[in-house]
């Protein structure tokens, strides 16, 4: 008996394009779907032979007041060479892509409908090409579609658009109403603003827009690429046993190839010459190369940091951090590498991975392809970064080499790579102010000469090193160094800044600074005066009066405690600063904020005639200017903290602004001590609160740090200490490596190379200190000499030498001592944190 065929029928019913809608997807990412087909219009046109003239992609978003009155449109618009009608039917096909994944952005199809689909429920397509009298006009009206469940839609030829020979036009409208998933998903994107959305595209489309060869404009203005703000690639750190670290590395390498279907993309192996899936013979050799340059920003950032991954001229990552700092070793445990010193990254740049699939919405790679795991392995190696971890000697990658260079800024300078100046107070270097390097950085957006290449940030890393010299100038006449402001040579009396007579008659040049001609006698000072103001007391003195008749100062005289002088000789601190400060006060509600600007002097804070200084000085106006010195005898003798006096007159700005708070109701509560309490804890709690676990942390991190230098200062005495320890010692070291995810199987290796160093415990240190303690001497471990001249005999050099080993094993004692017995006592405490701060200041850097 023949039984009869029964076909299903396959085609999707029409709430499949609806529930495409509800595909997760933001706003930006939706609107790039769409640039990415008219680049890819370029594209296709590029390959072919077709020559567009100034490629242009025009994107026109509606304003607020449309989307409120449910008005509008959403326009891409490029002038590309166009589609048939074969194409546009294809182009708009759920689920169909023409595009080969190898060449192009776009996913003409899924990627169109979803992005069309979450900005309106009407899409309009019209297409036009260069040699066709007609352009070619769809609409898509999603609701339309699935009332009626008919997807067959009318192709209407129109008129060629005025001012339009050839290109393609998206227009999207009719926004999705209250209470479906969609509704705000537009109102998203227009609430960025258009400066947000200009710049976000420059970032995405950097390549394409840097090379000139693309416009994108968004409501008539354009998108500028954005460039990262990096060193220069002739900068460089040096670091030991790495030598020259450069700041920026540039590479374009192959790193395989592969034999791929160009029509279904199958892997073909090499003795096939047809696709096994697909039978086609279209066979492609695509390059796994990896492009692009990887380097240190200028400066340090909480989140602006991190490796722009892009495809075909897109970033489909911007900024990723996790596949570069973060390794996942074999037990599956995760590794943060990097930034693990502090909360800010430096680390950046750009990689083209143009082979490498991504996932259908271009969100992210395909981190499980082998394309994926081969690139990074090439960019960032097989192991962690950081040095002590298992196979992370065999690492020669871009990134690690990196992190070897500008893991940390320990020290602003060029030791570094880090902007900065030399601080009075500590004679050592300080960062500057982030406040200046956002200054430097908007001149370098604005590409000003200087700050868009780096010679004016290299001139702040070079302040840094070296405290300033009091400038001198040279006598033409005689050659002996003067200062500065000096108007007549001290040797030989020759004028260096001069003036001429105002005596018509003699005109000779005398000193800039004489009352009074020498050769005609005549006087230099004008005979009509104004009354003049004393800067110090605010007098007013009639003209003729040389000082003050209020405070006797000379007229001229600067007051050393004006805003203008102490903002000219300070920098300001952004650990002191408390940028918008505000409290919960008496009643329950937040104080308005404020903005507390503490700045460092260079100079004793004092007015003209004082002998003893003033800690601080503060101006209290819209925010609140603190001039503090450091040096000054409260903080260096009495132990105060200058935490305690900002906060002490912030507390005293709040006190005053709500003296509604004084009264019985609040009695208590609106207080001076409370408030400051207030602002001390919440500002610098971690910082002031000297808690034993804080202690007992920082005494671990001190000891690490001495371990890290172990296998370099004593690798020609290390198989020794090896074979000195005792059973106890070996036993707490294979601990610490199976801690640490070590491997216990080379352990024979490291017993000759020292690297079994990093994993003694804390005692050992001090034993080996003991026997060696020249090793920690002389810029081993400590600036310290210990090794002197031999000018001193040997018994003087002996007790000496006895007397500097005493002091510091009795600290390190006192620190194994604490971590060992865990003791929560306060004077052990105190005595603890003593020794460790003594150890520190002597650290080299």
């Amino acid at each position: 008996m023949t039984q009869t065929v029964k076909f299903f029928d396959f085609t999707p019913d029409p709430k499949v394009l609806i529930a495409l809608t509800h595909t997760p997807m933001l706003p930006l990412d939706a609107l790039c779907e769409l640039i990415d087909n008219a680049i890819d219009s370029f594209q296709a046109a590029r390959l072919t032979g077709i020559k567009i003239e100034n490629p242009l992609i025009s994107i026109e978003l509606p304003r607020n007041s449309d989307l409120n009155k449910n008005t509008g449109i959403v326009r891409i618009r490029d002038n590309g060479p166009g589609m048939t009608a074969e194409m546009a039917e294809k182009s708009i096909r759920a689920g169909f892509s023409g595009n080969n994944s190898y060449d192009s952005l776009g996913l003409f199809g899924m990627g169109f409908n979803i992005s069309t689909g979450k900005f309106g429920r009407v899409t309009k397509l019209m297409t036009v090409r260069k040699n066709e009298e007609q352009a070619i006009e769809v609409v898509i009206d999603l609701e339309s579609i699935n009332q009626s469940k008919n997807y067959q839609l009318p192709v209407n030829p129109v008129d060629k658009p005025r001012g339009i020979s050839h290109g393609t036009v998206i227009e999207i409208s009719q926004w999705w109403p209250e209470g479906n998933a969609n509704s705000q998903f537009v109102k998203r994107l227009i609430h960025y603003g258009l400066p947000k959305v200009r710049s976000e595209l420059g970032r995405r489309y950097a390549t394409v827009l840097s090379k000139r060869e693309i416009r994108i404009l968004v409501n008539g203005e354009p998108c500028e690429a954005f460039e990262h703000c990096v060193w220069d690639s002739n900068r460089y750190v040096e670091r030991k046993g790495h030598g020259q670290i450069h700041a920026r590395y540039d590479f374009d390498h192959i790193i395989g190839v592969q034999r791929r279907c160009g029509n279904c993309t199958a892997l073909i192996p090499d003795e096939m010459i047809e696709c096994p899936s697909c039978k086609s013979s279209n066979i492609r050799s695509i390059e796994e190369k990896i492009k692009g340059w990887v380097g240190i920003q200028r400066f340090d950032d909480s989140t602006e940091y991190g490796i722009d991954l892009i495809r075909n001229g897109r970033a489909i990552r911007i900024a990723e951090k996790t596949a570069f700092f973060e390794f996942v070793d074999e037990f599956k445990k995760t590794i943060m590498d990097y930034p693990i010193d502090g909360p800010f990254g430096r680390i950046a740049g750009e990689v083209h991975l143009n082979h490498v699939p991504v996932d259908f919405l271009k969100q992210d790679f395909q981190r499980s392809s082998p394309e994926w795991q081969r690139a990074i392995s090439y960019l960032r190696g097989e192991s962690s970064l950081q040095p002590s971890q298992p196979g992370a000697d065999q690492n020669k990658s871009y990134i690690y080499k990196l992190y070897q260079g500008y893991r940390r800024v320990r020290k602003p300078g060029k030791a570094d790579l880090y902007m900065g100046y030399w601080d009075r107070d500590s004679n050592e270097p300080k960062r500057i102010s982030r406040d200046v390097e956002k200054e430097y950085y908007q001149k370098f957006l604005e590409k000003l000469p200087g700050y868009y290449d780096d010679s004016e940030w290299w001139k702040l890393v070079e302040q840094a090193d070296s405290p300033p010299l009091e400038e001198l100038v040279e006598c033409p006449e005689c050659s002996a160094q003067n200062l500065k402001e000096h108007d007549t040579c001290n040797v030989c009396g020759h004028i260096l800044l001069g003036k001429p007579c105002i005596n018509p008659d003699c005109k000779h040049e005398i000193p800039k600074s004489a009352y009074s001609c020498p050769e005609c006698g005549m006087s230099q000072v004008p005979k009509i005066e104004e009354p003049w103001t004393c800067h110090v007391c605010g007098t007013r003195n009639r003209a003729a009066e040389k000082s003050c008749t209020s405070c006797s100062e000379e007229k001229g005289t600067e007051n050393t405690l004006s805003k203008e002088f102490l903002s000219q000789n300070a920098n300001k601190s952004d650990d002191l600063s408390i940028p918008g400060c505000s409290i919960m006060l008496a009643d329950g509600v937040y104080s308005s904020p404020v903005n507390v600007n503490v700045f460092i002097t260079r100079l004793p804070i004092k007015s003209n005639h004082q002998t003893d200084g003033i800690p601080l000085i503060v101006f209290k106006e819209e925010e609140i200017d603190v001039y503090l010195d450091k040096t000054h005898k409260l903080f260096k003798s009495f132990r105060i903290r200058p935490e305690q006096m900002i906060a002490a007159e912030v507390a005293l700005y709040i006190y005053d602004m709500n003296r509604r708070l004084s009264g019985k109701q609040y009695h208590g509560r609106h207080t001076l001590s409370t408030i400051e309490w207030q602002i001390l804890n919440s500002r610098w709690s971690d910082k002031l609160e000297d808690s034993p676990e804080k202690i007992r942390e920082e005494v671990c991190i001190f000891f690490t740090q001495i371990k890290m230098k172990l296998p370099e200062l004593l690798k020609e005495t290390a198989a020794d200490i090896f074979d000195e320890m005792d059973e106890e010692q070996k036993r707490a070291m294979v601990d610490n490596m199976l801690n640490q995810n070590a491997d216990i199987s080379r352990l024979g290796e490291m017993k000759e190379t020292g690297l079994f160093l990093l994993y003694i415990d804390e005692a050992v240190i001090t034993d080996i200190f003991k026997k060696y303690p020249h090793v920690f001497f002389d810029g081993g471990i400590w600036e310290v000499p210990y090794l002197v001249p031999a000018e001193l005999t040997d018994t003087i050099l002996h007790q000496a030498q006895i007397r500097i080993r005493n002091v510091y094993l009795n600290c390190l004692n006192d620190m194994v001592n604490y971590i060992k017995y865990r003791s929560t006592e306060t004077g052990i405490s105190q005595k603890t944190r003593l020794s460790l701060d003594f150890l520190q200041q002597k650290v080299i850097k």
